[in-house]
């Protein structure tokens, strides 16, 4: 279930940083930021195939019990990323905490929240220890 948080909800994110800070030729104009975003949207499609594919494995009863640690574990992080890239579109606007102009801090406090996401059912180290044990069957430290 946690898992599913990195695939986000919302407005694309291309979208909510081009209204942020403008956009030319109906391209992003901080060309580093729009390189991120495509890089996490790639990323984010590749989460999706994998939870589709982890649930053609659940039905077949092929899945490793191992791979619920490996979804929480990046969608954890892929959250991580999204809200990062929020606040770099959001820019100082992002940081304002109590104002009607950032909805009582939706950006600041979402983001916040991901810091709890990767420490809820397990931290992000737990699950890197389970992945390495159970999956790769690397040795115990």
């Amino acid at each position: 279930m946690i898992s599913g948080i990195g695939l986000g909800t919302g407005r694309p994110l291309g979208q909510v940083a081009a209204d942020a800070l403008g956009s030319e030729a109906g391209l992003l104009a901080d060309t580093c930021l729009r390189a991120d975003i495509a890089r996490f949207e790639v990323d984010s499609a590749a989460f999706q195939f994998a939870l589709e594919r982890t649930g053609d494995l659940l039905k077949a009863k092929q899945a490793s019990p191992a791979i619920s640690s490996m979804l929480k574990y990046y969608g954890a992080e892929l959250n991580k990323r999204r809200h990062e890239l929020l606040m770099t579109a959001g820019g100082s606007d992002a940081l304002e905490w109590e104002s009607e102009r950032s909805r009582g801090g939706d950006a600041a406090r979402g983001w916040l929240r991901t810091k709890a996401n990767s420490i809820e059912g397990g931290t992000s180290e737990v699950q890197l220890n389970v992945i390495a044990k159970r999956i790769l069957e690397l040795p115990g430290a």
